[in-house]
């Protein structure tokens, strides 16, 4: 149940490392570069049921020269309306190529919360990129994220999961409409494999597969996930201001 749960958030995280790399020399074309820039994304399960909320907020951004930098505050909510974790990250640009550093440390309650569970979650990555001329049937990076949640008490490892990230693919353009409009946008399906240690103990992993719609300038306005062909749950860009 913990591992469904967090699922989710998971997606979102890809959502967040999906940063392009732009042949532009203006970093603030991208939306998350700009200042009190805000974006809502909202989750749904393969019924179509509302499932989550997530928020991004630019708090603070600092030029110097040709580099700029943004902190990002994201709030998870789940299907209650609940706040289930939140955290900073900073995204950057120089030279015109945007970056993200997702390496320090991001303590979160757990949504294991609720068993009276308290938990740290930490979380390092690769920058998964996005080239400025994407194309049909191009080939983009892999990258890996791996996830460690201690015991808050005593510090004990509780759980290791590593996500691998392959096969990204551009299938080609198409046009997308979502709750913050429509767009024309990069469709990109890539694999992602699961694997989980519990208590030291390896624990059987997840395979899914991912169909994403990227635009230039804004990031995901959509994301799809499914296992076994079958639609799991999917992520719609509602709002950015």
């Amino acid at each position: 149940m913990f591992r469904k749960a967090l699922l989710p958030w998971l997606c979102c995280l890809l959502l967040l490392l999906a940063v392009p790399s732009q042949a532009q020399t203006d970093c603030s074309d991208y939306q998350l570069l700009r200042e009190n820039a805000t974006y809502e994304l909202l989750s749904y399960n393969h019924k179509d049921k509302e499932t989550g909320r997530m928020t991004y907020n630019v708090t603070d951004l600092n030029r110097s020269g040709d580099k700029l930098e943004a902190t990002i505050h994201s709030q998870v909510y789940d299907e209650k309306g609940e706040l289930a974790t939140e955290g900073d990250f900073k995204i950057g640009c120089e030279n015109g190529s945007i970056w993200m550093d997702m390496n320090p440390l991001m303590n979160r309650q757990s949504p294991m919360q609720g068993q009276g569970n308290s938990m740290e979650m930490s979380m390092e990555g690769d920058k998964m990129l996005y080239p400025s001329n994407l194309q049909a049937g191009q080939k983009l990076e892999d990258g890996t994220m791996t996830l460690q949640m201690k015991d808050a008490g005593n510090g004990q490892s509780m759980m290791t999961m590593v996500m691998k990230v392959t096969d990204r693919t551009v299938e080609g353009k198409e046009s997308i409409t979502v709750p913050a409009g429509t767009y024309d946008s990069y469709k990109i399906r890539y694999n992602t494999q699961m694997e989980n240690r519990a208590m030291g103990m390896k624990m059987p992993g997840m395979r899914i597969e991912t169909v994403e719609y990227y635009v230039p300038g804004i990031g995901m306005v959509r994301s799809e996930t499914y296992r076994n062909g079958k639609l799991q749950s999917y992520t719609v860009l509602s709002k950015i201001e």
